[in-house]
C-alpha cells in the first residue's frame, strides 16, 4: 500500500509540474493597479528608466475609470491588438520623415525584456498608450501625409487640420472609451491606417527588407564587376543569396546547389571571405541561367535593361542599402493615405513615378497607357477626384500662370506667335469677355504682373490639348488631355507638362468612359475631332481619378516595383541620396 500511494503522489507532483509549465503567469488586477499608478503618478516623468509621458494629463483618468487595468496586456502577454499597434508604429517610424514620438526604442528594448516582472510589463502598457494617443492624432488629423504644401499649384484646399478642427487628446481618449465598451478596439486601430491590398503588400515587402537590413549580411559588391551568364566570380555565392533575400531569384533555384554541397564544408547560402584563395571551378561560383533570370528580374522591378547581366546601373541599383530601401517602402506606404477606403469600383488610377496610367474595373486594369506629367517646376499635385466632364475639339484658355511666365515672353520675341498657333486674345468688359485684334497690341508693354488679357487657343491639330480633355473639380486647373506633341510618349522619363497630365490614348479612353452615353461610339467622336466641333459632354457615370506617386509598390504578380523619385520627393534621411540614380 506504500508503494501505491507513494507512485500516486510522484504521479499527481509530475503531473503538477506539467500544468505549470504551460500555464501562464497571471498578474492579479490589485498588482497592475499599484504599478500602473506607480507609472502614471509618480513615475510619470521617467517611464521605464527614461520616457517621459506625453499625454499624462489624460492618460491618468483614462486608467483610474478603468481601476488601473491594462488594456493592451493580458497578464504578462500582450493582446493582439497590441501587436498590431506596434506594427504600425514600426512601420510609419522607420522611414525616418519626421520625429514621432512613440518612445520605440524604448518599447522595442523593453519588449525583448517582456517577463512576469509586473513593473516592467505595465511600463510597457503605458508606453503603448502614450503611442497610441500621439499615432492617433497624428492619423486622424493628417500629419501623416506626405507631398502635401508643395507651392508648384497654389491652393486654398487645407490638409493637414489646424485649430478647432484637430483632433486633440480628449477626443482620442473618447475613441478609445468607446472602442472598448463596444469591444471593438481591433477595428478602431484598423481605421487609422490604410486597408488597401497595395498598403498590406508594401507592408510585407517593408518587413522583408528590414529583415535584411537587420540580418548584417548586406554588404555592397564591388561597384566596377560586371558579369554574365557562364562567367565565374568569387561574388556570385553571395549574388544568389542576395537576390533570392529580395525575391527575384526562381524558386527552388538554390535547392540543387545545396544539394551538390552537402560534403562541403561551407554551405552553398554561404560565401568565402577577402583575400581567401577559391576554386572557381566549384558550381556555387558559376554565374548560370537561374542568376540571369534573376538578375533579369531585379533589372525588370527597377525600370532597367533587362539584359540578365551585371552592369554599372545595375551595380547602383545593386548596391542601395536595404534600409534605404525600407525607408522608401515606409514613405510610399504613408502616400495610401491620400486615397479614399473605396478607391471606385471603376477608377482611373494614375502613378506619376511610373509615367503611367491604368482604367480600372473590378480590381483589374482594362486600360493601360503611358502618361506625361508636370515638369519639376510645376510637378502634377498628389489628388483624388470625380471625372465628370469631357469635352472633345476642346478649345484650351491658358491659365494666367503659363500666360505669364511662359506666353509673354514668346510674344515680346514673336508677335505673331498668337496667330501661327492659332489664339485668340480676349479682354474683359463689364463682366463679359471681348475679342481683340492682336496686331495692335505692344506687348514689351506688359510683365507678368500686368498682363490683362486672357488666351484661348482654338480646337485643331495645333492645341495643346490635343483632341480630348478630361475634366474634373480642383482649384489647380489639372486634368487629363491628349497632346499635340504625340512624339514624347517614346522618351523614358516625361515630367514635361506645366502640371496637366497628358494621356497616350485619349480617343480610346473617351471612348470607353461613354461607352452606352447618349450615342457617342468612337465614329461620333473621330467626327466630332475631325471637324474641330468642341463638344462638351457631361458623363452618366462619373468616376473616381487618383493621380498618384509611388516610388514603390507591388504589382499584380506580386512583384516590389521600385522607380527613380523624379520629383525629389522621397528625399528623407539615408534615403536622400538614392531617391533617384
Amino acid at each position: 500500500m506504500p508503494i501505491i500511494i507513494g507512485s500516486v503522489c510522484a504521479l499527481l507532483l509530475f503531473a503538477a509540474l506539467g500544468a505549470s509549465i504551460y500555464t501562464r503567469p497571471f498578474m492579479p488586477p490589485s498588482v497592475a493597479q499599484k504599478h500602473m499608478e506607480h507609472w502614471l503618478i509618480e513615475g510619470a516623468r521617467h517611464v521605464a528608466g527614461e520616457v517621459r509621458l506625453r499625454h499624462i494629463r489624460n492618460l491618468e483618468p483614462f486608467y483610474l475609470k478603468r481601476d488601473y487595468q491594462p488594456i493592451w496586456l493580458d497578464s504578462y502577454q500582450l493582446r493582439p491588438e497590441a501587436l498590431e499597434l506596434l506594427q504600425l508604429l514600426r512601420e510609419t517610424a522607420v522611414d525616418d520623415w519626421r520625429q514621432y514620438g512613440y518612445s520605440l526604442e524604448t518599447l522595442e528594448r523593453e519588449m525583448l525584456r517582456l517577463s512576469n516582472i509586473p513593473e516592467q510589463a505595465t511600463a510597457i502598457e503605458v508606453l503603448l498608450s502614450d503611442a497610441f494617443i500621439t499615432y492617433a492624432q497624428q492619423a486622424l488629423n493628417n500629419e501623416l501625409l506626405p507631398d502635401t504644401g508643395e507651392a508648384d499649384h497654389p491652393t486654398m484646399k487645407k490638409v493637414v487640420a489646424t485649430g478647432s478642427q484637430r483632433i486633440n487628446d480628449e477626443q482620442v481618449i473618447e475613441l478609445l472609451h468607446e472602442a472598448l465598451r463596444q469591444n471593438r478596439l481591433p477595428d478602431l486601430i484598423n481605421s487609422l491606417s490604410p486597408q488597401h491590398t497595395g498598403y498590406r503588400a508594401l507592408r510585407v515587402e517593408l518587413e522583408r527588407y528590414r529583415n535584411l537590413d537587420r540580418s548584417s549580411r548586406w554588404a555592397a559588391l564591388p561597384h566596377d564587376l560586371t558579369l554574365k551568364a557562364g562567367d565565374r566570380h568569387r561574388d556570385v555565392p553571395y549574388l544568389r543569396w542576395l537576390l533570392d533575400q529580395t525575391g527575384d531569384l526562381p524558386a527552388g533555384a538554390l535547392a540543387w546547389l545545396i544539394g551538390d554541397n552537402k560534403s562541403n564544408n561551407q554551405p552553398a547560402n554561404e560565401w568565402p571571405a577577402k583575400n581567401t584563395k577559391v576554386d572557381l571551378n566549384e558550381a556555387k561560383f558559376l554565374f548560370d541561367g537561374p542568376l540571369r533570370d534573376a538578375v533579369k528580374s531585379f533589372q525588370a522591378r527597377n525600370k532597367l535593361e533587362t539584359t540578365g547581366a551585371l552592369n554599372e546601373k545595375t551595380m547602383q541599383h545593386l548596391n542601395i542599402p536595404p534600409y534605404q530601401t525600407a525607408q522608401r517602402i515606409a514613405l510610399n506606404m504613408k502616400r495610401w493615405r491620400h486615397l479614399p477606403s473605396d478607391l471606385g469600383e471603376r477608377h482611373i488610377m494614375v502613378n506619376m513615378a511610373d509615367f503611367s496610367m491604368q482604367l480600372v474595373k473590378g480590381g483589374k486594369a482594362e486600360l493601360e497607357m503611358k502618361v506625361i506629367i508636370g515638369n519639376l517646376k510645376r510637378r502634377t499635385p498628389v489628388m483624388t477626384d470625380i471625372v465628370r466632364i469631357i469635352e472633345i475639339a476642346p478649345t484650351w484658355t491658358v491659365p494666367p500662370r503659363i500666360a505669364s511666365s511662359y506666353l509673354l515672353p514668346k510674344l515680346k520675341r514673336n508677335p505673331d506667335y498668337l496667330n501661327q498657333k492659332g489664339f485668340d486674345v480676349l479682354t474683359w468688359k463689364n463682366g463679359a469677355p471681348v475679342h481683340v485684334s492682336a496686331e495692335g497690341i505692344n506687348w514689351k508693354r506688359y510683365s507678368s504682373r500686368h498682363l490683362p488679357y486672357t488666351f484661348v487657343q482654338r480646337p485643331g491639330k495645333l492645341n495643346a490639348l490635343g483632341t480630348v480633355k478630361f475634366l474634373f473639380p480642383n482649384d489647380q486647373s489639372i486634368y487629363l488631355h491628349d497632346t499635340s506633341q504625340p512624339q514624347l510618349f517614346d522618351l523614358d522619363k516625361r515630367a514635361l507638362s506645366s502640371g496637366c497630365v497628358r494621356v497616350e490614348k485619349p480617343r480610346l479612353l473617351a471612348e470607353m468612359l461613354l461607352k452606352g452615353q447618349d450615342g457617342w461610339h468612337r465614329g461620333q467622336i473621330d467626327q466630332a475631332i475631325d471637324h474641330n466641333r468642341t463638344s462638351r459632354i457631361r458623363l452618366k457615370n462619373p468616376l473616381p481619378v487618383h493621380l498618384m506617386y509611388w516610388t514603390t509598390w507591388v504589382d499584380e504578380s506580386g512583384k516590389l516595383q521600385i522607380r527613380d523619385d523624379v520629383y525629389h520627393r522621397d528625399l528623407i534621411a539615408g534615403a536622400a541620396a538614392q531617391a533617384s540614380l
